[in-house]
């Protein structure tokens, strides 16, 4: 089976973003594209906004093999004794006259993308264009696994930095990262082989840089470039990464420690109360402004009785799974209303919201099928997209031009849409119509997650459907019990074929014991209490517009349709600042961060429940508008 080559080059506006390469066979390309899409999607630089694959058979006679440089580490204690040591290899290859000139051009010369080719022979720089620099091409580790999607920075060092020692007039290469959670460097060269140097530089500091040594009275600068950017290169006997101590959990603390340096480490809060509009938290009473009790059922009196009944008549637990022993008369009861809610033929409970995607997208999908994904889905839609094995294409977000010429370029004949209904960390809407009118163009399964739709949008907040009219409905409507319906657990609702498959191939549903029966009673009440109580969506849909007018008053940019408002800080720090601000005077608000979202893009994400008053929600605006002031950068 022949080779191909193919290299991903991605951008965001004018900033390089990511870019990776492979030599595969042909049966594997389409999972590394999409593995390499993944990673341009999803970079701690931020979303690419351009993404370029090419792709090349390559010749066998044109394919040079060879051995991996041999490893070794040099760690020190410090950015400074980093870079004496790297001297010290430097004049071992006797370069003691240009040394620290070489180490200087590579901690200084940071706008540029691609590396410096340095002449010792004649102290200057010979790349054709200074800007552009000399990028290194064409090159793979010998079965090298295509549908990798994270960086793995080891590996492809090693196969770059090999192809470049072996370079006709070569010296040595020297690497800084441009990755900001990326501390490691080298130094490479035929003497000492592969030479992994850290600290190279401080936690978070995106500056990287790559310099050529290179010797003009060995060979000609043209012959070098050639080789670099031309030769096709598989590298042999790849050693295999060992840990930089040999005690496992000293990896986890490393990475807790530098989590918390780049003010990303998470912690947890502990709620001394029933989940309301107020909570007490360590003997204060604080006002709730991140609950998904949307419409605060979870406090509601008669959900807690019916959860209470249920648990007295029906058990604490359910005892096994639903295939077996777990299955209730609340079971389907609860299935019942559901149908009945969302205007669908049969509905299927899972454990959870997460349980729930998990299994569906995982049953109905397999290898033979495409996945057309949002950009900004939930974790739990992405997780069970990759359990699928399907081949998965990200579209931006809620652009559905984006979407059709996606479907367009990848003819399936098994294929599904799925797209959150209301996006968890932005709050804006699903284009429920166009996405369901694609679907039916090109006879694809639609899917919409109305985690945080149900009970939210809608004239009497049956979700994402009624927001549209009901004019449009997608094939599977999938949600959850443990958000505006303050109880527990998730669910599809869709035709009764799909439900019966998903009861005998939906693995989340199948190997789990079923549901407390105290949180399906919960739940059927709560629905019950919406359908009597319409007006509790309309309340919250009216806090939702006042609130938005406080914030601007108060010179905040804010903009949401629904109950989740995002408050862009940018800056981690920052955000943490604001957050920690508006606790310190009575309102928990906390800040999100990366990985949650995009580097740079730390925010409030306010979540506001049917009971705010206005009275509470305009002095919380005051709040937020001196915090911001106080803090943001």
């Amino acid at each position: 089976m022949p080779l191909y080559s193919i290299k991903m080059r991605a951008s965001k506006g004018d900033l390089h973003v990511s870019g990776a390469e492979r030599i595969i066979l042909q049966s594997d390309i389409s999972n590394a594209v999409s593995a390499l899409t993944e990673r341009a999607l999803h970079h701690g630089l931020g979303r690419a906004d351009f993404i370029n694959v090419k792709m090349e058979e390559v010749a066998p006679k044109k394919l040079q093999y060879l051995d991996a440089l041999p490893v070794s580490k040099r760690p020190a204690d410090t950015v400074e004794e980093t870079y004496k040591i790297m001297k010290e290899m430097l004049c071992e290859l006797g370069l003691e006259a240009t040394a620290d000139a070489l180490i200087d051009l590579l901690r200084h010369n940071h706008p540029m993308r691609g590396a410096v080719l340095y002449d010792v022979a004649t102290s200057s720089r010979l790349e054709p264009d200074h800007e552009r620099g000399i990028r290194v091409t064409y090159m793979d580790a010998e079965g090298a696994a295509s549908n990798c999607s994270g960086k793995n920075h080891f590996r492809e060092a090693i196969v770059l930095a090999t192809k470049v020692v072996n370079a006709p007039g070569i010296i040595a290469e020297l690497c800084l990262s441009d990755d900001p959670d990326y501390l490691v460097g080298y130094l490479a060269s035929l003497k000492h082989g592969y030479v992994r140097l850290m600290p190279m530089k401080e936690m978070g500091n995106p500056h990287g840089g790559r310099v050529f040594i290179f010797d003009s009275t060995k060979a000609k600068a043209e012959d070098a470039i050639n080789y670099l950017e031309k030769q096709r290169v598989l590298v042999r006997g790849l050693p295999v990464e060992k840990p930089a101590n040999p005690n496992p959990e000293q990896i986890f603390a490393d990475e807790l420690k530098q989590l918390k340096e780049q003010n990303l480490y998470r912690s947890l809060r502990t709620m001394d109360s029933e989940q309301s509009k107020y909570v007490e938290m360590q003997g204060h009473k604080v006002l709730m402004l991140a609950s998904n009790s949307y419409l605060d059922l979870a406090a509601d009196t008669r959900v807690k009785q019916a959860a209470a009944e249920a648990a007295l008549q029906w058990g604490a637990g359910s005892g096994g799974s639903r295939l077996t022993t777990g299955n209730t008369a609340l079971h389907e009861a609860l299935e019942r209303k559901l149908a009945q809610f969302k205007g669908t033929e049969a509905a299927l409970v899972f454990n959870t919201g997460y349980m729930a995607n998990v299994g569906i997208i995982s049953a109905l999908c397999n290898s033979e099928s495409v996945i057309f994904s949002d950009e900004y889905n939930h974790a739990s839609i992405i997780d069970g997209a990759r359990l699928s094995k399907a081949r998965i294409v990200v579209y931006n977000h809620n652009d559905m031009q984006d979407l059709e010429a996606k479907i367009l370029a990848t003819p399936c004949s098994r294929g599904l849409i799925v797209s959150d209904a209301v996006f968890s960390m932005d709050g804006d809407i699903v284009d429920l119509p166009a996405l369901v009118a694609l679907g039916q163009k090109y006879h694809l399964l639609t899917m919409i997650d109305e985690a945080h739709a149900t009970g939210v949008i809608g004239k009497t907040g049956h979700g994402t459907v009624e927001h549209f009219g009901n004019t449009v409905r997608p094939d599977i409507l999938m949600g959850t019990l443990s958000k505006a319906l303050g109880a527990e657990g998730g669910y599809a609702c869709a035709s009764k074929v799909i439900i019966d498959y998903l009861k005998n191939k939906a693995r989340s549903f199948i190997f789990a014991t079923s549901q407390a029966p105290a949180a399906l009673a919960a739940a059927l009440r709560a629905i019950e209490v919406l359908e009597e109580e319409p007006q509790r969506a309309q309340k919250l849909q009216h806090n939702v517009e006042f609130f938005l007018n406080a914030l601007h008053a108060e010179g905040v940019e804010a903009y949401s349709p629904t109950a989740i408002i995002p408050i862009i800080i940018g800056d981690e720090k920052s955000a943490l600042q604001v957050a920690d601000e508006l606790l310190a005077n009575g309102v928990l608000a906390p800040a999100i961060r990366y990985p949650t979202v995009a580097k740079g893009t730390a925010r409030l994400r306010v979540a506001l429940m049917a009971t705010h008053t206005e009275a509470e929600l305009s002095q919380t605006a005051k709040l937020i508008g001196a915090a911001i002031r106080k803090y943001k950068k």
